[in-house]
């Protein structure tokens, strides 16, 4: 009892004491906790792993992508109106060979952070025309949807077709966006119509593509789009309605991108005055309640109330219209280096 057992080498302990076994016992357990944590470590890193796989077979598809729509103009594509100019635009509509469907492209090769064999982006045509909006208003027009009461008295409309609005992520990642919009004066006339589109495409590079750089690369594409359309309004307009601005820019023949539909129409002739009594000139200003009103004068339209017109002396017809009113006609005598003030109500 307490001898050491023969055949085995000492180990510092006895074979026959419960007391002494505890020690390997102890020591087995701790190996074989060791091992199982090892193969733990072993599973975790394996899975890791599969982010960095491309599995084509996989059904499930990623969450659509949030673009970024802000718009940045620099300094020389401000607009600078005499007054706050309105644009009213509608929403634009979807035009593409799969209208309304979330489905932008297909995903062939890695994406680090994202599963899936499809690339989605949630209603692309309210997309699309939240971006022109954005960049109507960096610009320094006022912008209001076409469903708003304000859109009636506009001093300019916009409309608008999605044509195509892809992106495919494979070897090289392919984009391509045109958008087809048409810009209209405050009597319905076409000031403006083009299709402007983007194609381009890249390499992602060796750390590959991910959910944010995808996103990044067709907000950039987005911008570029909106962007000339947003310079070719704007030009079309200064052209088309010279006094309504500051300054008027010359118009460049050419953008690369810009498909022009229909161009600005050509200057307004000469304002006739009737029944002049000389060559020079008086004032006429105009106030109506409501404001907002618009003038013509000899069907010619001049613009909204208030308006202040320097005017051949004579006398002169004038009409002023207000959606929802009925319409004033008014005869108005301009005198040489006099000022005219005519002020009005509008009456159901």
């Amino acid at each position: 009892m307490g001898k050491p057992v023969t055949g085995f080498p000492h180990l510092g302990f006895n074979m026959n004491s419960s007391k002494d076994i505890r020690g390997p016992n102890r020591l087995r357990g701790k190996l074989i906790q060791a091992a199982s944590l090892g193969l733990v470590m072993l599973g975790l890193a394996a899975c890791s792993s599969l982010s960095s796989i491309y599995m084509p077979s996989f059904s499930l598809n990623s969450a659509p992508l949030d673009l970024d729509l802000s718009a940045r103009p620099d300094t020389a594509q401000i607009v600078y109106g005499k007054r706050p100019l309105v644009v009213s635009i509608a929403r634009f509509a979807d035009a593409r060979a799969t209208p309304n469907s979330e489905k932008i492209g297909d995903i062939s090769s890695a994406v680090n952070d994202m599963l899936g064999t499809e690339l989605h982006l949630r209603d692309v045509a309210g997309t699309v025309t939240t971006a022109m909006q954005n960049q109507l208003r960096a610009s320094g027009l006022q912008v209001v949807a076409n469903t708003d009461p304000l859109a009636a008295n506009a001093d300019f409309a916009l409309s608008g077709r999605v044509k195509e609005f892809s992106m495919d992520i494979a070897g090289r990642d392919y984009v391509a966006i045109a958008v087809e919009t048409t810009a209209h004066d405050a009597r319905g006339g076409v000031l403006w119509s083009g299709l402007v589109t983007e194609k381009a495409d890249r390499f992602a590079g060796v750390t590959g593509n991910s959910r944010k750089t995808i996103t990044n690369y067709l907000g950039l594409a987005l911008a570029k789009v909106t962007g000339k359309t947003r310079d070719a309004i704007g030009e079309a307009i200064m052209q088309a309605k010279p006094e309504l601005f500051d300054h008027v820019a010359s118009a460049r023949k050419t953008t690369p991108g810009v498909t022009v539909l229909a161009a600005p129409p050509e200057p307004e002739p000469a304002r006739p005055a009737v029944q002049t009594s000389g060559t020079a000139s008086g004032r006429l200003t105009l106030a109506t309640t409501p404001s907002r009103a618009k003038v013509y004068l000899a069907d010619v339209y001049y613009g909204l109330t208030p308006l202040a017109l320097e005017l051949e002396a004579g006398i002169y017809t004038l009409n002023l219209k207000l959606d929802g009113f009925k319409t004033v006609t008014e005869k108005v005598s301009v005198r040489k280096g006099e000022t005219t003030e005519l002020e009005t109500r509008f009456d159901k």
